[in-house]
């Protein structure tokens, strides 16, 4: 059974639900209205159907909010600008329209039902590990979308990840790969350590003034200062509109013009326990209804009947509990059995594509209106999110062109809207520090400010969206040109800097000393930490080179002493044996499935460009290829007589 096989994948599982953010759930769509659509302009064609530029656009706006949600403050609006990322983004595309093309060859086709059972399982539709309606419901309503045409996506999404996955996961991975790898990461080696820690040196070692000035002498380009800038700049947001108050009369009409906003949909929760078809219909019905007589006999009796009895293992396990759930969330007959049924009874058999399900009612919520007073505040505020909303968009426009058209200065928005101007020093092209400021002054924001129009002209940036409904304008004041640091400026860091390489050149040396004596046997007194149990995929917090030093010493050398220099000082290393651990079939599967993972990847690669090539997908517009179409030109001028 499907619901079955879902639920013993959780690691496919778990990648189906990223198509709520990953990229190529934003194209889904496009080719279902392709037809309709002119091929004038066309930049590309997949199996001689078109892809228009403002296809194109549309992938790129939605790709683009994907990204402002998955990099947060990173995010910057001209991420996509890149010509690699425009080649990349069309290519998503071409991949996206050849496995369309693709699972209709196969006639790969997942019914409505599938998909529905896996949006349950999306994280952002759950509350306490259960589906949970409301959340859906919301959003839909946040993104636009209808139950639908988001299950038709999912559908769509989830038959070509079939394809994919076909390849990801039959990847085939060399036994004596999986075993090399497995033993290089479980390999177990007995190490004791005598460290000599570098603050015990730190005092005994001299750096003068001298000293410190050759170095900045002899590395002058270590102290190069690039370009500085101070920064004004003001943030445009919808906060700045937050401070109307609705009158009372605002409040009713809200109130009255939004009912199903304050009205919670009837809900239902039940339980079942399923019987499935594996034994044949008919016996399946005839223990269904054997159970049924039992359970209404004592329906105290259902959740311990469920746990034994019903194949959905999943809500077995809770006594058969689905929890509440709207309409349009189970399969029809399930649904209208629960939805006419009271509550405490138990209904069935219930025929569905799954078996035949008891059903136990165990809880109605009806649908109830909240009272105005109950719901006031709630309302105040939604109505100033609303005007703050609709002012902000009133003015963005205006904002955007007063930076523009006044572009010497910011002091006419600053005026008009009332803005606090804030101030930032020596800022470079890497932007402020701290992470609040530069996620409003952004990359882009920044190569803006060292652009010409900002740094030579002395213009206003233009208005640049950092986050949604939120616009910042800049300007510089103050420029300082790239730079050697004066000594005196650097004058400390410097003295710090070789009195802690001085200092573990000195560790280094007696840890040498001390190597040498023991192994000649000169020394016999030196003492090691009590040994330990170590391995790459137990490191135990220690330093990364330490660990891969006395790894790489072979096994029939052991017994060993090495020394090993890390940034706390020089270690020396008494190994003393190697375990290995012979590595049983499920290791080695999980092993080759890890080793099936990595290489899946490339050869995922390589199937979607024999899938491209299949389904005769072409660039027609040069600008769209890596390299802006250079080599194509180049090409053209070479063949030319």
């Amino acid at each position: 059974m499907l619901l079955e096989l879902f639920r013993n994948h959780k690691r496919w599982l778990m990648f189906i639900a990223m198509v709520l953010v990953i990229p190529s759930f934003v194209v889904t769509g496009i080719y279902s209205y392709n037809r309709m659509i002119s091929d004038d302009g066309a930049i590309a064609k997949v199996d001689d159907v078109s892809i228009l530029p403002q296809q194109f656009d549309e992938a790129k706006r939605q790709r683009l909010e994907n990204l402002r949600v998955r990099l947060g403050e990173e995010f910057r609006s001209n991420i996509l600008d890149s010509q690699e990322a425009k080649a990349a983004l069309l290519e998503a595309i071409m991949n996206e329209r050849s496995l369309v093309g693709e699972t209709s060859l196969e006639n790969i086709h997942l019914s409505d039902q599938v998909a529905i059972e896996m949006i349950k399982t999306f994280p952002r539709f759950q509350t306490d590990g259960k589906f949970d309606a409301e959340k859906y419901s919301n959003y839909l309503a946040a993104t636009g979308m209808s139950d639908e045409y988001f299950v038709q996506m999912i559908r769509g999404e989830l038959s070509r990840n079939l394809l994919t996955e076909g390849i990801t996961r039959t990847t085939l991975v060399p036994q004596t790969a999986s075993r090399g790898i497995y033993q290089l990461l479980t390999e177990k080696r007995e190490a004791a350590l005598h460290n000599l820690n570098i603050t015990d040196y730190m005092s005994k070692v001299k750096v003068s003034d001298e000293d410190a000035r050759k170095y900045w002498t002899d590395n002058q380009k270590q102290f190069q200062r690039p370009d500085a800038i101070n920064v004004e700049y003001v943030v445009f947001s919808p906060e700045l509109f937050r401070n109307v108050e609705p009158s009372e009369e605002d409040i009713k009409t809200f109130y009255e013009q939004n009912p199903n906003r304050f009205r919670a949909p009837e809900q239902r929760r039940a339980s079942h326990i399923l019987i499935d078809l594996s034994g044949g219909k008919d016996k399946a019905k005839a223990k269904a209804e054997e159970i049924l007589k039992k359970v209404q006999a004592d329906p105290k009796s259902f959740a311990e009947v469920a746990k034994k009895e019903s194949a959905d293992t999943g809500s077995a396990i809770e006594g058969g509990d689905l929890g509440w759930f709207g309409k349009g969330m189970m399969v029809p007959a399930f649904e209208d059995a629960v939805f006419k049924g009271k509550e405490g009874e138990i209904v069935g058999p219930v025929e569905s594509e799954f078996g035949y399900h008891i059903i136990q009612i165990t809880g109605i919520k009806a649908t109830a209106a909240k009272p105005l007073a109950e719901v006031r505040d709630e309302i105040i505020k939604l109505y100033q999110d609303q005007e703050s909303q609709k002012r902000f968009a009133e003015e963005a426009d205006n904002f955007t062109n007063m930076v523009y058209e006044q572009s010497e200065s910011l002091k006419g928005v600053i005026e008009k809207y009332h803005l606090k101007p804030m101030t930032l020093n020596n800022v470079t092209i890497d932007g402020p520090a701290d992470p609040a400021q530069k996620k409003l002054l952004n990359q882009h924001v920044m190569e803006s400010l060292f652009g010409d129009e900002c740094l030579v002209e002395k213009r206003n940036s233009q208005a640049i969206e950092v986050a949604p409904n939120t616009l910042v304008s800049a300007r510089v004041t103050a420029y300082q040109p790239a730079h050697i640091a004066k000594f005196e400026e650097v004058r400390a860091d410097i003295l710090s800097m070789l009195t802690t390489e001085r200092a573990l050149d000195a560790a280094e040396a007696d840890g040498e000393k001390l190597l040498a004596g023991i192994k000649d046997g000169t020394l016999k007194d030196v003492k090691f930490d009590k040994p330990v149990m170590i391995s790459r995929s137990q490191p135990l917090g220690w330093d990364f080179n330490l660990i891969n030093s006395l790894m790489r010493v072979p096994a029939k050398s052991l017994p060993a002493y090495i020394g090993v220099r890390t940034t706390t000082g020089y270690t020396l290393v008494h190994i003393t044996k190697s375990e290995t651990v012979e590595p049983d079939a499920s290791a080695l599967e999980g092993t080759r499935n890890e080793l099936a993972g990595m290489f899946g990847q490339s050869e995922e690669l390589i199937y979607l460009d024999g899938l491209r090539a299949k389904h005769q997908a072409v660039v027609l517009n040069p600008e769209y290829l890596p390299d802006g179409g250079k080599s194509q030109a180049q090409n053209q001028e070479q063949a030319k007589p």
